[in-house]
């Protein structure tokens, strides 16, 4: 008779547990989304910056149109991540260039609404060395059942401008 006094004990330990495990597997899903986020705007960066290295500033009408340009490979290599309306979103394209006395001139662009002078991101290089800055960013929701938070997402790529003298 003892076993039939634990019938329901193994459904009410399942019922106490089912909450952890979906908890637990719905926190690997959207980690692993987030990460696989991560990895796109990556690979947007790193593509656009890429393009941007040999895409010559003579083939745009401006060098405010070239930034117009990089800033849409940016967003088309994103395959969707970076697209309007994306919560947090942030794309800075920089083209530095030395204009002879150590300082750089760079121009960048932002959605979010902000244009500017200035680097997208310090990144070490030498001031006499022509580069193209790109900087990508989103915000993104992680959820595990009761839990749920934001976080941002963010890609830098820097490349040597090869393009060629006086593009």
């Amino acid at each position: 008779m003892l076993g039939r006094d634990e019938r329901g004990a193994s459904l009410v330990e399942f019922a106490l547990v089912l909450p952890l495990i979906l908890m637990l597997v719905l926190g690997l899903v959207s980690a692993g989304i987030a990460y696989n986020e991560k990895i796109t705007l990556t690979h947007a960066a790193r593509e656009a910056a890429r393009f941007a290295a040999t895409y010559p500033v003579s083939n745009a009408a401006s060098l405010e149109a070239w930034l117009a340009d990089v800033e849409t490979r940016v967003v088309d290599d994103a395959a969707g991540s970076l697209d309007a309306g994306t919560p947090g979103l942030s794309i800075c394209v920089a083209y530095v260039y030395p204009d002879g006395s150590g300082a750089n001139d760079t121009s960048k662009r932002r959605l979010n609404g902000v244009d500017g002078v200035g680097s997208c991101f310090a990144d070490g290089r030498p001031d006499a060395e022509r580069r193209v800055q790109i900087e990508v960013g989103r915000d993104t929701e992680l959820e595990a059942l009761l839990f749920s938070t934001t976080i941002g997402l963010e890609s830098q790529a820097v490349s040597r401008f090869e393009a060629g003298p006086g593009s």
